[in-house]
C-alpha cells in the first residue's frame, strides 16, 4: 500500500462546510456582524419576550415560578445568563419555549450580538 493517498481529511472538511453554512444560516449570526448592541436594546427584547416567565414574579400563567430558577430581571442576571441566552435563544432556538412570546429572528440576532460583543450592562 506504499504510495496510496489518503483523502479522508479532505472528505471530512468537505462534509463540514455544509454544516457550518447551516449553523450560520440557522443562527443568522456571522462573525462579520459585530455591531455592538447596547444593554438597552437587549433589555427591550428580554422585557418583551423573556421576563413573562423568567422573572422573580412571572406573569405567565404557565409558570408560577421562573423555569430552572433563571431570572432575567436585572442587568447582573442578564450578564450571568448571557452564555445560556446565546445557546438557547440564538443557537438552539429552544427559547422562548415553543416561541410562546413570538420572538422574531431579528430579536434573536440582537441578543446574540449583545452576548458576542461582551454582554455589557450599566
Amino acid at each position: 500500500m506504499a504510495g496510496t493517498l489518503v483523502a479522508a481529511p479532505v472528505v471530512h472538511v468537505v462534509k463540514a462546510v455544509p454544516l457550518l453554512i447551516c449553523v450560520v444560516a440557522a443562527t443568522g449570526f456571522t462573525s462579520c456582524d459585530k455591531r455592538p448592541v447596547s444593554y438597552a436594546e437587549a433589555r427591550k427584547v428580554v422585557d418583551r419576550r423573556c421576563v413573562e416567565c423568567h422573572s422573580a414574579k412571572p406573569t405567565s400563567r404557565a409558570f408560577p415560578v421562573a423555569p430552572q430558577a433563571v431570572m432575567l430581571d436585572t442587568p447582573l442576571e442578564m450578564q450571568r445568563y448571557a452564555p445560556r441566552i446565546k445557546a438557547t435563544v440564538v443557537v438552539e432556538r429552544t427559547m422562548p419555549l415553543a416561541n410562546m412570546s413570538g420572538m422574531t429572528d431579528d430579536e434573536r440576532q440582537v441578543l446574540g450580538r449583545w452576548v458576542e460583543t461582551g454582554a455589557k450592562a450599566p
